[in-house]
């Protein structure tokens, strides 16, 4: 029904207002879209004809892009707490990693798509803008933060090509776009309980109004969640609890008004990132210290061998055990001991994010969507660090660790609206999007003491003794987009349009170098500000999709995008800003923003049994920016942003879905796929000599050329079961493709069985997930440090993240 499921029809004006009066139940939980003739929601003629299987779509028939979608029901049958980003790792071309079994640990979960890492991607939560859900996010979210995972409508990839109207500064390799589902008409109440692996727990509870006289009807609901981590000692656990509100009331027969509000509180503690060599010597295992006593004695170790830094004579001078192992003789750091363990990281963040929106049939051809959104957020990056000793007011070091932090914040709003007008033959759609933001960024360092941290990784720390430096970044984004899909004769569609983005953003110095201690030789001139302008005036998308008969088709689409500049400090991403004044003045004149020119092509299958699509992909990923020191570091010179070149990628991939025999399905997904540097570049390190890095034709970093994917499913009655499996190829993480982690197999196994109109129950379900099934020890994450141009015996950083054990979790559910 349409009053279910928020859909407005611009031609269906006076149907969608007899359901509105009627208010008659219905259970469907679909994702919020305006379909019927002026669907706007993707392609214009994606919202009403991506075919839905109940869990994976593969294929979308009509479209001239490459779009598949996850639905709430492969939401609903993972493990409560898996984050949405996970689930996308089903479709293929997707690379998924993660250092935990749900994908909700931010520092760690990564997805990239041909080549292309989370934040050269687009995201949206109901058109709203996500920005790059980097861990550090400069503008937005991530999605887990955004919208409980029982919320979940639809997710939406467009690969490659992406979609025009994502409201995205990022997206040079795609845009996902998710949708919340919407509330029921008819009132309900679910609590389900979960347990599981590592001590966790998860309790979620939801009440659907049902329709309400005036024509609404909303949800509430909200989640909290322990666990410990899988590795570790002391202080492990993580802690996240969220709620959410979304409600829907329909003007007249022709207007659906949503107000939608999300608040989220995370406390995650972090894994230790690895190597290799700490692999192997120290266990599979091994994580940071958590005993206060033991940090103390490695720190102070390091500095009595080589660190240079005070060593406190109260403490012991080696290295405890079993870091000691990585150790010839005291003295030796060469497998750097000093990073193999600290007392403890973590990440705290609170964000608070609401949009209003408003959907109208203005004619019976013509509609019109409009969304406001604000969003606060408030977060930490916390770390004990042995490279900072806390000092007392008069200087004197009393403990050889601090609490080194980096603190976010951001402010942001905007609006993001369209037109679609629609004919017999033609599609027009068009529409704007504008956001404001203040976004604060600061490096500080708090005391500890002999005695204890002080500082609990839990919360966020005051009284900073030494503030490093801290910037104030205000931005704009203007967007504007046009296209237009014209039925050339019932068989062909072509469609073109074009996108302008600009986006202004000025690095503000505050306060720098200032408390108990100062660094010798740091002025304001050390520290860049500025503004940078970065966008593009014409971004052109084309398309073209022929239907050779009722079950078959083909397509092909090209498309230019760019992606604006990142704020960041020293130290901090590849930002411009992370570097000196003169560096950022030399370099206004001659960067360029990254860009990418994407095209495809494939072929598509859809019957009753079978859906399939294979794809061709070619890209060409130009200015690619990394930040490059310019000289030896210990004389103070400073990185600087810099073009290194292109990058190409070529590839095929293809998903099939075939229904079996009485509930049984099949689903599979393989991609090949080589992306590979155009240039070496320059670099001048230590001895202030120039030298070449040589990445020319080296396969990218973290970009597996084989991924294969598939599941098994049976559904019959109330009962549902699948086993899936997930193998991607070995990925390189350094530039020059010295040192890399071989491929990995994972598998994962899931069943639910429910039982409707017990008592005064309207259903009762028992669920069963199993993470990792054959229990795999592997290497997940690469480059949680970043990347560096060489490193072949893996010592020269700790970027690695192994993966999780075999976890289990049981789910009881009940719906009144």
């Amino acid at each position: 029904m349409l009053a279910a499921t928020g859909v407005l029809c611009a031609s269906g004006s006076a149907v969608l207002a007899q359901e509105i009066s009627a208010a008659q139940p219905a259970e469907q939980q679909g994702a919020s879209q305006v379909s019927g003739p002026a669907a706007t929601q993707t392609d214009p003629q994606d919202a009403t004809k991506v075919t839905a299987r109940e869990d994976v779509t593969v294929t979308a028939p009509g479209s001239t892009r490459d779009v598949q979608s996850i639905g709430a029901k492969e939401m609903l049958q993972s493990t409560p707490g898996t984050s949405p980003i996970a689930v996308l790792g089903r479709l293929p071309s997707v690379e998924i990693t993660s250092a935990d079994p749900y994908g909700a640990y931010e520092w760690a979960v990564r997805i990239s798509v041909r080549g292309f890492n989370q934040n050269q991607l687009g995201f949206t939560l109901d058109d709203v803008p996500l920005g790059d859900m980097s861990y550090g996010n400069l503008n937005g979210l991530h999605i887990s933060r955004a919208l409980i995972d029982e919320n979940l409508g639809q997710a939406t990839l467009s690969q490659g090509t992406g979609a025009l109207e994502t409201a995205s500064t990022s997206n040079l390799g795609g845009a996902i776009q998710f949708m919340s589902n919407d509330p029921l008409d008819k009132r309900k109440l679910e609590v389900a309980q979960s347990f599981g692996s590592f001590s966790a727990t998860r309790t979620f509870g939801r009440f659907d109004s049902g329709v309400l006289p005036g024509h609404t009807r909303f949800y509430i609901d909200g989640v909290y969640q322990l666990s410990d981590k899988w590795r570790g000692a002391g202080p492990i656990n993580q802690s996240y609890y969220q709620g959410n509100l979304k409600l829907e009331h329909f003007v007249g027969n022709k207007g659906v008004l949503t107000f939608f509000v999300d608040y989220s509180h995370r406390q995650e503690v972090d894994y230790q990132d690895d190597n290799k060599v700490w692999v192997n010597k120290l266990g599979y295992k091994w994580d940071n210290f958590g005993n206060w006593g033991v940090a103390l004695q490695a720190a102070n170790a390091y500095n009595a061998q080589g660190g240079g830094g005070f060593v406190f004579a109260s403490l012991p001078t080696t290295f405890p055990t079993p870091v000691s192992s990585l150790q010839s003789a005291p003295g030796d750091l060469s497998n750097d001991p000093e990073d193999a363990g600290y007392y403890a990281a973590g990440g705290l963040r609170r964000d608070i994010l609401s949009y209003l929106s408003y959907k109208m049939a203005l004619t019976s051809h013509l509609t019109w969507k409009s969304t406001v959104y604000g969003h606060e957020n408030s977060g930490a990056g916390l770390w004990f660090t042995p490279y900072e000793a806390t000092y007392d007011a008069t200087g004197t070091p009393v403990s050889p660790i601090s609490e080194r932090t980096s603190e976010y914040g951001i402010a942001r709003g905007g609006f993001v609206t369209s037109l679609s007008y629609e004919t017999a033959r033609n599609t027009v759609e068009g529409g704007a999007w504008f956001e404001k933001e203040s976004f604060d960024l600061a490096r500080k360092f708090y005391a500890t003491s002999l005695a204890s941290p002080v500082q609990s990784i839990y919360d966020r720390p005051s009284n900073a003794f030494y503030t490093q430096w801290s910037y104030n970044f205000p931005s704009t984004v203007y967007q504007l987009h046009l296209q237009d899909q014209y039925r050339i004769r019932p068989t062909l569609t072509v469609s073109a349009g074009f996108k302008s983005v600009e986006t202004n953003m000025t690095g503000n110095l505050g306060a720098f170098n200032t408390g108990v201690i100062q660094a010798s030789g740091v002025t304001a001139a050390t520290y860049a500000q500025g503004s940078l302008e970065s966008g593009k005036a014409f971004l052109p998308q084309f398309g073209v999709n022929w239907k050779i008969n009722k079950n078959n088709e083909m397509f092909a689409d090209v498309a230019d995008n760019v992606r604006a500049y990142q704020a960041g400090g020293p130290g901090f991403g590849n930002s411009p800003w992370g570097t000196s004044q003169a560096g950022f003045n030399a370099l206004t004149s001659t960067l360029k923003p990254e860009s990418s020119w994407s095209e495809e092509a494939g072929v598509r299958h859809t019957d009753n049994r079978f859906q399939g699509q294979a794809s061709y992909f070619h890209v060409n990923f130009s200015n690619r920016l990394l930040a490059i020191q310019q000289g030896p570091a210990i004389a103070g010179a400073a990185s600087l942003l810099t073009n290194v070149g292109g990058v190409t990628t070529n590839g095929v991939d293809g998903a099939v879905s075939a229904k079996l025999h009485e509930g049984w399905t099949l689903y599979n997904a393989l991609t090949f796929s080589r992306s590979t540097y155009n240039d070496d570049y320059t670099t001048t390190g230590a001895t202030g000599v120039p030298a070449t890095v040589a990445t020319g034709g080296k396969i990218v970093v973290d970009s597996p050329e084989f991924l294969y994917k598939n599941e098994l499913s049976y559904a019959k009655g109330q009962f549902d079961a699948h086993i899936d499996s997930d193998y991607m190829g070995k990925r390189y993480f350094t530039y020059t493709d010295d040192n890399s982690v071989s491929g990995r197999f994972l598998a994962n196994f899931g069943l639910d069985y429910h039982k409707d109109e017990v008592g005064a129950f309207d259903q009762l379900k028992l669920q069963l997930n199993v993470y990792n099934l054959a229990g795999a020890q592997y290497y997940s994450t690469v480059g949680t440090n970043g990347f560096i141009a060489s490193d072949p015996t893996s010592v020269s950083l700790n970027t690695l993240q192994v993966g999780a054990p075999r976890t289990i979790t049981g789910t009881f559910s009940v719906r009144f």
